[in-house]
């Protein structure tokens, strides 16, 4: 009931708005409201004025206290054919020794297995087999693929 009440608010707010000609984010501070508090139509300003604001903008405001994302890596197959001669699927490229992915090294292979290493601060080492994913957040290796 509540978030209906607050989607009926908001259509209400932008009908009014549309109604005197105005954008909702150059309505009068000063004007009263009778379905809002103030605090509500501050939170609705600044969220009209945030869906006007290119994607781009919004992600570059994003608060990075995270870090940086880190990418998974997921193995799809692995192929050993014996005298140092291997390829592995991993991330949608096709590794055999001599080239690397951009992102990430392939250390060793032995029979279904991939040693991989992620250059980061400090750096993650890690061995995957066929369909299993490496999450780069968490440090964890999970079954499956997940890009």
């Amino acid at each position: 009931m509540r978030r209906f009440r607050h989607m009926l608010q908001a259509i209400l707010l932008l009908s009014a708005a549309a109604a005197l000609g105005q954008s909702p984010e150059t309505l009068p501070a000063s004007r009263p409201s009778l379905l809002f508090t103030p605090a509500e139509v501050a939170a609705l300003r600044q969220a009209f004025a945030d869906a006007a604001k290119p994607r781009t903008q919004l992600q570059a405001e994003a608060p990075t206290a995270a870090g940086p994302a880190l990418p998974n890596i997921y193995v799809s197959a692995v192929a050993e054919f014996g005298s140092g001669q291997w390829t592995v699927w991993a991330n949608g490229y096709r590794i055999v020794p001599g080239r690397q992915p951009p992102d990430f090294q392939v250390l060793s292979v032995r029979d279904d297995s991939v040693e991989i290493v992620f250059p980061g601060t400090p750096p993650s080492r890690f061995v995957l087999h066929p369909h299993q994913t490496w999450l780069g957040r968490s440090d964890s290796i999970v079954e499956g693929i997940f890009p």
